[in-house]
């Protein structure tokens, strides 16, 4: 005689123990009521009765568990004025890190100490931040153009009642803002260690808005800058890019 063996799944071995607990107290309650014991025929029913009703409520605990759905967790999507190096450092791989960043502002290089993110400031007043510890380079700025409208580029809301103008990502690169046939802000991030900023930044304070230029060099209210400057703050370490009304540029605490 052939004997049929089904697999079982691991987590029903318990209802399947009970069920077969229900079946031989079921065998052994016909026996007593064939031998006419009703006393230990009604006990052995009862057992048996309660494993099977047991088996199955374990059973629809397993079913109700399965039906659970569990939330699928999805990537955030990537920022769309995110960007991505246009080349490689030219340094090699199997050499030293690189020991500054270069920022060309109005064409002024600054050499800084190299960060996640570098914020840069009038008086301690915040105008720029270039952030580069998410998938790719975030600037965060309010633009003044030419026709006296503020731009909010990765801000979020503008003080400003006119910031119609939105920044495009002109390539994986590059973001700009174009205005009556003219650039007038423009972001490049041509390696890991150099970016390039052009145009007219607000800075907001508590009494007076002002402006800082990197458009031929740089401007801002206390000092100047003429193009074509190399200023070296590297010995100065990590902080704020801090622009002085008294001319000076230092690297402060953030």
């Amino acid at each position: 005689m052939e004997v049929l063996v089904v697999p079982m799944s691991p987590e029903f071995l318990p209802e399947g123990a009970l069920l077969l607990a229900g079946v031989i107290a079921g065998v052994i309650a016909l026996r007593h009521l064939f031998a006419r014991q009703l006393r230990r025929a009604l006990g052995a029913a009862a057992i048996g009765i309660a494993c099977i009703a047991l088996s199955f409520a374990l059973a629809r605990t397993h079913g109700s568990v399965r039906s659970v759905q569990v939330p699928i967790l999805r990537p955030a999507r990537p920022n769309p004025l995110a960007l991505v190096p246009a080349a490689k450092d030219s340094i090699r791989k199997d050499s030293a890190p690189a020991p500054y960043m270069s920022l060309l502002l109005g064409n002024v290089l600054l050499r800084v100490a190299p960060s996640d993110a570098y914020v840069l400031s009038v008086d301690g007043k915040q105008f720029l931040e270039l952030d580069a510890r998410r998938s790719g380079l975030i600037a965060s700025c309010l633009v003044a153009t030419h026709s006296d409208t503020a731009a909010d580029v990765g801000r979020g809301r503008s003080p400003f009642r006119g910031a119609r103008v939105q920044p495009t990502r002109l390539d994986a690169h590059t973001l700009g803002i174009h205005e009556k046939g003219e650039d007038v802000f423009r972001v490049h991030y041509a390696e890991p260690h150099k970016i390039e900023v052009t145009g007219n930044l607000f800075v907001l304070g508590s009494r007076d808005t002002s402006v800082v230029s990197f458009e031929d060099g740089i401007r801002w209210s206390g000092g100047g800058i003429p193009p074509g400057t190399t200023v070296d703050l590297t010995r100065q370490g990590k902080g704020r890019i801090d622009f002085e009304r008294s001319g000076l540029i230092r690297i402060r605490p953030r």
